[in-house]
């Protein structure tokens, strides 16, 4: 017998909003660390 859940997709909306924030915080970093110049001696 199967099992019908009713999934409200409301609900997690919070959690995939924290979810892209972190990832586009993280995402930016990686993009600094990148482009970061490397050692030049001047």
């Amino acid at each position: 017998m199967e099992n019908y859940y009713f999934v409200n997709i409301f609900e997690t909306k919070g959690f995939e909003y924290i979810l892209v924030i972190i990832f586009l915080i993280s995402f930016i970093l990686f993009i600094r660390y990148i482009m970061k110049p490397s050692n030049v001696r001047e």
